[in-house]
């Protein structure tokens, strides 16, 4: 019995140890913040007013801001291009074509928005975040705004 309780415990204390544990890289707050500060720099000098949208590798908000006078869409566009850009790990400009097509796509998925003006954020080849702006008078446009936050970021 006590040999049996002694075998027990060695192989829990083993299963514990055998635990993986494993580092993620994630936009940081001040990553964030000099993104969106980038990004409503450039959209100021193009003379629009946008709505910019930062998450982390998990689609949790880092930072959500929209220019005085934008419009009261431009806020769930951002949100939405931002997630979908780090859930394909692609900008949305590039997702557009696939996104149509008969029977369920890739549309489908909730919280989507196959529109350009997402733009994931790519360390180390994985997608560690995203930028998505929405209300310039284009999603090209948008997505011009939004490789400025990368830039910020020295990507």
């Amino acid at each position: 019995m006590n040999k049996l309780f002694f075998c027990l415990v060695i192989l829990f204390i083993a299963a514990v140890h055998a635990v993986d544990i494993t580092q993620v890289n994630t936009i940081t707050t001040d990553g964030a913040i000099a993104a969106a500060q980038a990004v409503l720099q450039a959209a100021r000098k193009g003379e629009h007013t946008v709505a910019v949208s930062v998450i982390d590798r998990n689609g949790k908000y880092r930072l959500l801001i929209s220019d005085d006078n934008a419009g009261p869409q431009t806020e769930e566009s951002a949100k939405r291009k931002a997630f979908t850009a780090v859930s394909f790990g692609r900008p949305t400009s590039n997702l557009t074509a696939t996104a149509g097509g008969d029977g369920v796509t890739i549309h489908d998925i909730p919280d989507t928005l196959f529109l350009a003006g997402g733009v994931p954020i790519i360390y180390e080849d994985l997608p560690i975040g995203a930028i998505g702006v929405g209300g310039a008078p284009s999603g090209d446009i948008d997505e011009q705004y939004a490789r400025a936050g990368l830039a910020a970021l020295g990507l």
